[in-house]
């Protein structure tokens, strides 16, 4: 393998470890924006939930004035028992009374469920809570990690970047330009092993007289299928 092969072999070297980080760089932030999403909706779901606490707590408090407001009436019904001068106005007194009564057990009965109601959504907010400050402490640590990778991503690909403008400074310009649309075109590997007469980029067969060729090293040779730079590379298994 001559200077000029070995140049370019590190070139593709270089250009596909550049292609590995821009995938990285792109696919981290999606990761980072769901960790967001996520606790933004958990942020949305606590919002309701304490709305629907609030709203619970004025509820039981209008069902507390009520009750205050019954048994105000209750206490002028039994009043009214002192003062009553005929068997009909006691009964219809009585009356009064046991209705007000009823009334009182049905409010009570439904400020008990509201009550209950309202330690459950105390618990569902209080979980909230606690379910939010993990996740934005675990947004927060890996928000820092993703910009400390971006961080060393950028690094690395100015560093690759430097590394390729020397290479192909020294390269063969002939082959740094066929290399260069070669990858254009195929926006994968370019310079691919043969082993066993097969093309590593396409998997296709390479002719017994090319492969021979190919064996010896004489001159630069391209896949005959994929139009591939191809070199010969021996098949280490037995």
């Amino acid at each position: 393998m001559d200077e000029n092969f070995k140049l370019i072999l590190r070139i593709q070297s270089t250009d596909t470890r550049v292609d590995e980080i821009t995938r990285e760089q792109e696919g981290a932030p999606k990761e980072i924006q769901r960790l967001k999403d996520d606790l933004d909706l958990l942020e949305k779901s606590m919002e309701q939930d304490l709305s629907n606490l609030e709203d619970l707590k004025k509820g039981n408090m209008g069902l507390e004035r009520d009750l205050e407001e019954i048994e105000l009436k209750l206490k002028k019904s039994k009043a009214k028992l002192n003062d009553v001068k005929s068997n009909k106005e006691y009964q219809a007194v009585l009356k009064e009374i046991e209705e007000l009564n009823e009334l009182t057990f049905q409010k009570e009965e439904v400020v008990i469920k509201w009550m209950e109601e309202i330690e459950i959504q105390e618990k569902e907010c209080a979980d909230n809570d606690k379910r939010w400050e993990q996740s934005r402490k675990e947004y927060e640590s890996e928000e820092k990690k993703f910009l400390q990778r971006m961080e060393e991503l950028g690094k690395e690909v100015q560093s690759l970047h430097e590394q390729r403008l020397k290479l192909s400074r020294e390269v063969d310009q002939d082959l740094l330009g066929r290399y260069t649309a070669l990858r254009a075109h195929l926006r994968s590997q370019v310079i691919v092993p043969v082993t066993d007469a097969v093309c590593g980029g396409c998997h296709l067969g390479i002719p017994p007289q090319q492969y021979n060729d190919l064996i010896r090293g004489d001159s630069l040779q391209s896949c005959p299928n994929c139009n591939r730079i191809i070199y010969f590379e021996k098949n280490e298994n037995p």
